[in-house]
Protein backbone atom coordinates (compact mmCIF):
# COMPACT_ATOMS: atom_id res chain seq x y z
CA UNK A 1 0.00 0.00 0.00
CA UNK A 2 1.17 3.45 -0.76
CA UNK A 3 0.01 6.92 -0.74
CA UNK A 4 -0.64 8.62 -3.90
CA UNK A 5 -1.16 12.51 -3.90
CA UNK A 6 -3.18 14.44 -5.81
CA UNK A 7 -1.75 17.12 -8.09
CA UNK A 8 -4.55 19.35 -7.32
CA UNK A 9 -4.12 19.09 -3.24
CA UNK A 10 -4.38 22.74 -1.89
CA UNK A 11 -1.46 23.71 0.26
CA UNK A 12 -2.53 26.63 3.18
CA UNK A 13 0.37 27.95 5.50
CA UNK A 14 -1.36 28.56 9.00
CA UNK A 15 0.47 31.00 11.46
CA UNK A 16 0.70 29.40 14.75
CA UNK A 17 2.71 30.50 18.04
CA UNK A 18 1.99 34.21 18.11
CA UNK A 19 3.63 33.96 14.36
CA UNK A 20 7.18 32.46 15.56
CA UNK A 21 5.72 28.96 13.98
CA UNK A 22 3.25 27.76 11.19
CA UNK A 23 1.26 24.84 10.01
CA UNK A 24 0.70 23.53 6.78
CA UNK A 25 -2.98 22.40 5.64
CA UNK A 26 -3.24 19.97 2.50
CA UNK A 27 -6.66 19.35 1.64
CA UNK A 28 -7.66 16.61 -1.07
CA UNK A 29 -4.24 14.86 -0.08
CA UNK A 30 -4.55 12.12 -1.13
CA UNK A 31 -6.14 10.37 -4.95
CA UNK A 32 -6.41 6.80 -3.14
CA UNK A 33 -8.18 8.07 0.52
CA UNK A 34 -10.74 5.37 -0.25
CA UNK A 35 -8.11 2.57 -0.92
CA UNK A 36 -6.12 3.42 2.51
CA UNK A 37 -9.25 3.47 4.34
CA UNK A 38 -9.84 -0.04 3.51
CA UNK A 39 -6.43 -1.33 3.62
CA UNK A 40 -6.96 0.02 7.53
CA UNK A 41 -9.60 -1.94 7.93
CA UNK A 42 -7.18 -4.98 7.41
CA UNK A 43 -4.72 -4.32 10.28
CA UNK A 44 -4.47 -5.27 13.70
CA UNK A 45 -5.01 -1.85 16.52
CA UNK A 46 -3.70 -2.28 19.70
CA UNK A 47 -3.28 -0.23 22.78
CA UNK A 48 0.51 1.41 22.58
CA UNK A 49 1.63 0.80 26.03
CA UNK A 50 5.00 3.52 25.00
CA UNK A 51 2.68 6.94 24.85
CA UNK A 52 0.08 8.50 26.37
CA UNK A 53 -1.93 8.06 23.21
CA UNK A 54 -5.46 7.65 24.67
CA UNK A 55 -6.69 5.24 22.30
CA UNK A 56 -5.25 2.18 19.92
CA UNK A 57 -2.17 1.71 16.91
CA UNK A 58 -1.35 -0.17 13.90
CA UNK A 59 2.36 -0.05 12.64
CA UNK A 60 1.92 1.53 9.86
CA UNK A 61 4.03 0.12 6.71
CA UNK A 62 6.99 1.39 5.38
CA UNK A 63 6.24 2.19 1.47
CA UNK A 64 3.14 3.64 2.49
CA UNK A 65 5.57 6.23 4.81
CA UNK A 66 7.95 6.58 2.17
CA UNK A 67 5.03 7.52 -0.34
CA UNK A 68 3.63 10.18 2.19
CA UNK A 69 7.07 11.73 3.10
CA UNK A 70 9.24 11.98 -0.08
CA UNK A 71 6.84 14.32 -1.61
CA UNK A 72 6.34 16.28 1.37
CA UNK A 73 10.09 16.50 2.08
CA UNK A 74 10.62 20.63 0.19
CA UNK A 75 7.44 21.77 2.92
CA UNK A 76 8.76 19.58 5.94
CA UNK A 77 12.49 21.70 5.28
CA UNK A 78 10.06 25.03 4.49
CA UNK A 79 8.87 24.56 8.14
CA UNK A 80 11.43 23.38 10.17
CA UNK A 81 14.35 25.00 8.52
CA UNK A 82 16.96 22.87 9.81
CA UNK A 83 20.89 23.13 8.91
CA UNK A 84 21.43 22.23 5.18
CA UNK A 85 23.70 18.78 6.36
CA UNK A 86 20.80 17.67 8.79
CA UNK A 87 19.00 14.15 6.95
CA UNK A 88 15.43 13.66 7.69
CA UNK A 89 14.70 10.09 10.00
CA UNK A 90 11.31 8.74 10.43
CA UNK A 91 10.55 7.93 14.51
CA UNK A 92 6.78 6.81 15.30
CA UNK A 93 4.93 5.64 12.28
CA UNK A 94 1.43 4.46 12.71
CA UNK A 95 -2.28 4.53 11.82
CA UNK A 96 -4.75 5.80 15.22
CA UNK A 97 -8.05 5.53 16.71
CA UNK A 98 -9.14 7.29 19.75
CA UNK A 99 -10.85 4.58 22.03
CA UNK A 100 -10.41 6.16 25.81
CA UNK A 101 -13.45 7.52 27.12
CA UNK A 102 -12.87 10.44 29.13
CA UNK A 103 -13.63 9.55 32.83
CA UNK A 104 -10.73 7.13 32.02
CA UNK A 105 -8.44 9.38 31.18
CA UNK A 106 -4.57 9.83 32.84
CA UNK A 107 -3.98 12.91 34.51
CA UNK A 108 -1.51 13.77 31.55
CA UNK A 109 -3.89 13.13 28.86
CA UNK A 110 -6.21 15.91 30.06
CA UNK A 111 -4.28 18.25 29.20
CA UNK A 112 -2.29 19.72 25.62
CA UNK A 113 1.01 17.92 25.24
CA UNK A 114 4.02 18.19 23.08
CA UNK A 115 5.79 15.61 21.31
CA UNK A 116 9.40 16.50 21.51
CA UNK A 117 11.81 19.95 22.50
CA UNK A 118 13.47 19.01 19.35
CA UNK A 119 13.75 22.15 17.14
CA UNK A 120 13.51 20.09 13.74
CA UNK A 121 11.22 17.56 14.93
CA UNK A 122 7.35 17.21 12.86
CA UNK A 123 4.24 15.74 13.55
CA UNK A 124 2.23 14.64 10.16
CA UNK A 125 -1.69 13.97 10.75
CA UNK A 126 -3.58 12.55 7.76
CA UNK A 127 -7.48 12.65 8.40
CA UNK A 128 -8.90 9.77 7.15
CA UNK A 129 -12.44 9.20 8.26
CA UNK A 130 -15.20 10.80 6.54
CA UNK A 131 -18.43 12.28 8.27
CA UNK A 132 -17.82 14.64 11.48
CA UNK A 133 -15.32 14.11 13.82
CA UNK A 134 -13.28 16.31 16.44
CA UNK A 135 -10.30 18.30 14.95
CA UNK A 136 -7.06 19.58 16.26
CA UNK A 137 -6.18 22.28 18.49
CA UNK A 138 -3.32 24.11 19.35
CA UNK A 139 -2.66 26.15 22.83
CA UNK A 140 -0.86 28.46 24.90
CA UNK A 141 -0.03 27.42 28.68
CA UNK A 142 -1.48 31.09 30.19
CA UNK A 143 0.96 30.98 33.31
CA UNK A 144 4.10 30.83 31.23
CA UNK A 145 2.67 32.08 27.81
CA UNK A 146 4.38 29.67 25.92
CA UNK A 147 3.17 28.23 22.94
CA UNK A 148 6.41 25.86 22.61
CA UNK A 149 8.35 24.05 24.70
CA UNK A 150 11.75 24.12 23.69
CA UNK A 151 15.29 22.25 25.91
CA UNK A 152 15.15 25.54 27.11
CA UNK A 153 11.83 25.70 28.55
CA UNK A 154 11.18 22.58 29.45
CA UNK A 155 12.31 22.24 33.09
CA UNK A 156 10.64 25.24 34.15
CA UNK A 157 7.17 24.78 32.21
CA UNK A 158 6.76 20.94 33.72
CA UNK A 159 7.55 22.38 37.62
CA UNK A 160 4.96 25.15 36.85
CA UNK A 161 2.57 22.58 35.35
CA UNK A 162 3.36 20.30 38.03
CA UNK A 163 2.56 23.23 40.60
CA UNK A 164 -0.70 23.79 38.83
CA UNK A 165 -2.02 20.34 39.19
CA UNK A 166 -1.15 19.67 42.52
CA UNK A 167 -3.00 22.93 44.01
CA UNK A 168 -5.92 21.94 41.81
CA UNK A 169 -6.12 18.52 39.86
CA UNK A 170 -7.72 19.08 36.22
CA UNK A 171 -11.35 17.28 35.71
CA UNK A 172 -11.53 14.37 33.73
CA UNK A 173 -11.75 15.92 30.07
CA UNK A 174 -10.25 15.79 27.04
CA UNK A 175 -8.36 18.90 25.99
CA UNK A 176 -10.77 21.91 25.04
CA UNK A 177 -11.14 25.77 25.42
CA UNK A 178 -12.20 25.21 29.19
CA UNK A 179 -9.07 23.44 30.08
CA UNK A 180 -7.99 25.23 32.86
CA UNK A 181 -4.60 27.17 32.53
CA UNK A 182 -4.36 26.75 28.78
CA UNK A 183 -6.02 29.00 26.04
CA UNK A 184 -7.10 27.70 22.93
CA UNK A 185 -5.84 29.88 20.43
CA UNK A 186 -6.17 27.95 16.46
CA UNK A 187 -8.36 25.38 15.55
CA UNK A 188 -8.47 22.87 12.54
CA UNK A 189 -11.16 21.14 11.71
CA UNK A 190 -11.56 17.71 10.88
CA UNK A 191 -11.96 17.02 7.24
CA UNK A 192 -11.56 14.00 5.14
CA UNK A 193 -8.12 13.47 3.31
CA UNK A 194 -7.09 16.30 5.13
CA UNK A 195 -3.31 16.05 6.03
CA UNK A 196 -1.36 18.90 8.34
CA UNK A 197 2.08 18.99 8.92
CA UNK A 198 3.43 20.72 12.47
CA UNK A 199 6.42 21.43 14.73
CA UNK A 200 5.92 18.85 17.37
CA UNK A 201 7.44 21.06 19.98
CA UNK A 202 3.88 22.78 19.69
CA UNK A 203 1.55 22.63 22.69
CA UNK A 204 -1.41 20.83 20.71
CA UNK A 205 -4.27 18.10 21.35
CA UNK A 206 -6.71 15.97 19.47
CA UNK A 207 -9.72 18.17 20.03
CA UNK A 208 -12.43 15.26 20.68
CA UNK A 209 -16.01 14.81 20.51
CA UNK A 210 -16.75 11.14 22.48
CA UNK A 211 -20.20 11.48 20.83
CA UNK A 212 -18.33 10.73 16.93
CA UNK A 213 -14.63 9.87 17.96
CA UNK A 214 -14.11 6.95 20.05
CA UNK A 215 -14.63 3.69 18.00
CA UNK A 216 -11.67 0.93 17.58
CA UNK A 217 -13.99 0.47 14.89
CA UNK A 218 -11.70 1.81 11.34
CA UNK A 219 -14.74 2.51 9.77
CA UNK A 220 -16.63 4.61 12.01
CA UNK A 221 -14.05 5.95 14.41
CA UNK A 222 -11.86 8.97 14.22
CA UNK A 223 -9.01 7.12 11.85
CA UNK A 224 -5.73 9.05 11.01
CA UNK A 225 -2.11 8.74 9.79
CA UNK A 226 0.24 9.79 11.96
CA UNK A 227 3.93 10.16 11.29
CA UNK A 228 6.63 11.65 13.60
CA UNK A 229 9.92 12.74 11.72
CA UNK A 230 12.43 14.73 12.50
CA UNK A 231 15.58 16.31 10.97
CA UNK A 232 18.96 14.99 12.55
CA UNK A 233 22.79 15.99 12.03
CA UNK A 234 24.16 12.48 10.77
CA UNK A 235 26.88 10.24 12.66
Amino acid sequence: MKAQFQAKARVTEIPLAGGSAALWQLDDALANLAAVRAFCQTLHFAADPASYYPGLRASMPADFALSMLEPLYPLLQQLLKPPAHFRLQPRQLYFSLLTTEAAELSPAQRIPHFDTPSPYHCALLLHLSSGAHGGTGFFRHQSTGLYRIDQAAQADYFAKLQQELATAPLPACYPSAQTRGFTLYQQVAHQANRLLLYPGNLLHSALVDSATDLSANPARGRLTANLFVEFVAPN
